[in-house]
C-alpha cells in the first residue's frame, strides 16, 4: 500500500504506542503516533512471526531484526540490544501467567470478520494481489490462541504450554508448508463496528511499516500466502484482541 494510504488511519479507537515483534529476534519497538483532535489515545500492540516454507516457493522468510530508528524506544530480547522499560498506558498489556489450553474458542461476529477481511483484501487488491480466502479451521486456531492471550498469556506467539504456530495450525487440520502470524490488541467500544475499527486500525499500522522493519506488512501482502484465519475478540476490560494467521 502506498504511504499516502496513511490518510486512511482511523485512530478514534486505536492510537498511541505500537509494540512490534519481528522474526526470531523478538524485537519490541515502541512507536508513538499522535491521535487526531478530540480522540482518546489508547494502547495498540502487534506482533509477527513467519515460519520458513518447506516448498520451493515459500512465503516471506524470517525477518532479521535490525536496530530501530533513533526516535524509537526499543525493548528487545536480541543480544546486542539495550532493554528499555515500557511506558505505562491506560490499556496495559496483561501480566503474563501460566495458561491452560482453552476448551472452547471465542467467536468473532460475522459482521466483524467481513469488515476486517474486506479491509485486508482491499489492501492486497491495491498491490495487484489476489484476495485471501477465509479458512474456518485456521480461524479456529487463531481463536484458540486469542483466548490464551486474553486469559493471561498476554501478547505472545507462543503461550506457556502451547505449541508453535505450525503445530497449532496442524492440530486444527490445516494443511500448510508455509505459515505466518500477526497479533495485536487495542481498546475499543463493544459494537461490531468499534471492534472492526480497532482491528482495521492495527492492520493499517502494519501496512504502513517500512523496510527493514516491515514483517507484518510482508505477511499481509505476501503473494505466496493464500488463506487467512481471523479472530477478533473484545475482553471484559474493553480491549479488542486480534490474531491473523496465514498459510499458503
Amino acid at each position: 500500500m502506498p504511504l499516502s494510504a496513511a490518510a486512511r488511519f482511523r485512530y478514534t479507537v486505536v492510537a498511541g504506542a505500537t509494540a512490534v515483534v519481528i522474526g526470531s529476534g523478538f524485537t519490541f519497538v515502541g512507536l508513538t503516533r499522535d491521535a487526531g483532535a478530540g480522540t482518546a489515545v489508547s494502547q495498540a500492540a502487534s506482533e509477527q512471526r513467519t515460519l520458513p516454507a518447506a516448498d520451493p516457493a515459500p512465503p516471506s522468510p524470517t525477518v532479521v531484526p535490525s536496530s530501530p530508528p533513533p526516535s524509537a524506544r526499543p525493548t528487545t530480547k536480541a543480544p546486542k540490544a539495550t532493554p528499555a522499560t515500557k511506558k505505562k498506558t491506560t490499556s496495559p498489556e496483561p501480566t503474563k501467567r501460566r495458561t491452560k489450553p482453552p476448551t472452547s474458542a471465542p467467536e468473532t461476529s460475522g459482521s466483524v470478520l467481513d469488515q476486517v477481511l474486506g479491509h485486508i483484501n482491499a489492501a492486497r487488491k491495491d498491490e495487484g494481489l489476489p484476495p485471501f480466502t477465509l479458512d474456518t479451521k485456521l480461524s479456529r486456531a487463531a481463536a484458540l490462541h486469542n483466548q490464551l492471550m486474553i486469559s493471561g498469556c498476554g501478547l505472545s506467539h507462543e503461550c506457556p504450554g502451547e505449541g508453535g504456530i505450525g503445530d497449532r495450525f496442524s492440530a486444527q487440520g490445516v494443511k500448510w508448508s508455509g505459515a505466518a502470524e500477526n497479533i495485536g490488541y487495542g481498546s475499543s467500544g463493544a459494537s461490531d463496528s468499534a471492534q472492526a475499527g480497532a482491528a482495521n486500525g492495527l492492520t493499517d499500522s502494519m501496512l504502513a511499516e517500512t523496510p527493514p522493519n516491515d514483517g507484518h506488512r510482508k505477511n499481509l501482502l505476501n503473494p505466496g500466502l493464500k488463506r487467512i484465519g481471523l479472530s477478533i475478540v473484545r475482553d471484559s476490560k474493553g480491549v479488542t484482541w486480534m490474531t491473523q494467521d496465514f498459510v499458503n
